[in-house]
């Protein structure tokens, strides 16, 4: 390892520092700040660093400023998952940079951006970013400015870009034969006001679990083993992608509680749309009278029919955020 790579590596494990430190107040995850621009990454390294001079020693200052965006961005997205980056990420800045510089044609604004975008993209991953040396910008990425779709983690055809997602948010450990079957037909409801006015990607399926079915379905979509935090994991990953939060309560849940919870002080706050049973009323008091936190709908019904107008006008209210920043930034990937 040469003086300059020691120098870079050195000062991420000082950065790394902070990845173990312990949050100064619970209040720091009261809410979650307005996604990070371009603009804003490259006023934020050129404050840490020196312009260049055009002299040599301009490299190494390129270099370590690509490894930091890299850094940042990774804490940036493991924070807003309450996870806590690994120190692996700290090789991967490094490698990331040197391969990143040797693009000459790129302008390092657009370098920085996608340093950023790749930490953040490897913050998120659900098992780690174990893979360092192998690491590489993908063949479709643009470095003067334009969002790589490798770091996106999803199709770039129209039809998803505009498409409305939707977290529907299910009872799982406490539903049974009966819940299921309304769930189901609560779901059909929806999936009618598909296309109308945005058409629907479902982040969590459109199928009707229960407490005997949910933890195969996710064994089956994820191929990993089911347990609470790599289940927990995946969900918000999920959710850190909704444009609509949709609860249907037919009965007890405190993981949904916990979502919506997560998706209102310290996720995306797109809105959101109860779908309450009148035989499984919302009890506690801290889930009525949302509206002063966030855009949300409650709707009751008896049958399932009874939600269709309801649900069409929440559509129609909906806004497909296709053009909004929340859209131009990095989405975790559902492997």
């Amino acid at each position: 390892m040469g003086y300059i790579d020691r120098f870079i590596h050195n000062s991420g494990l000082d950065i790394a520092e902070s990845f173990d430190a312990a949050p100064d107040s619970a209040l720091n995850y009261a809410h979650r700040r307005p996604t990070w621009t371009q603009a804003e990454v490259v006023a934020l390294m050129e404050a840490l660093y020196p312009p260049p001079t055009e002299m040599p020693g301009d490299q190494a200052v390129l270099r370590q400023q690509l490894s930091s965006a890299f850094l940042a961005g990774a804490a940036e997205s493991c924070d807003e998952l309450l996870l806590r980056p690994p120190r692996s990420l700290v090789m991967a800045a490094s490698k990331a940079a040197r391969t990143l510089l040797k693009n000459r044609a790129a302008h390092q604004h657009g370098r920085l951006w996608h340093a950023f975008m790749a930490g953040s993209h490897a913050g998120r991953a659900t098992a780690g970013f174990d893979a360092t040396d192998g690491w590489k910008p993908a063949p479709s990425m643009r470095l003067h400015g334009a969002i790589p779709e490798a770091a996106r983690g999803r199709s770039s055809s129209a039809a998803d870009i505009t498409s409305l997602r939707l977290f529907v948010r299910q009872p799982l450990t406490e539903s049974g034969e009966s819940q299921q079957a309304l769930i189901a037909a609560v779901l059909e409801r929806i999936n009618a006001h598909d296309g109308a006015p945005h058409s629907f990607r479902y982040l969590t399926g459109q199928k009707a679990e229960s407490a005997d079915t949910f933890r195969q379905s996710f064994e089956s979509e994820t191929g990993l083993a089911f347990e609470p935090r790599a289940f927990r994991t995946y969900r918000l990953n999920l959710l850190a992608q909704a444009d609509a939060f949709i609860n249907i309560r037919v009965g007890m849940s405190e993981s949904s509680a916990f979502e919506l919870s997560y998706h209102v002080f310290r996720g995306a706050c797109t809105p959101v749309l109860f779908l309450v049973w009148k035989h499984s009323p919302i009890k506690t008091t801290l889930l009525k009278d949302l509206g002063n936190l966030c855009d949300v709908t409650y709707l009751e019904f008896e049958h399932a029919d009874d939600l269709c107008e309801g649900i069409g006008k929440f559509f129609l209210r909906c806004r497909s955020q296709a053009t909004s920043p929340m859209r131009t930034s990095m989405r975790p990937s559902q492997t």
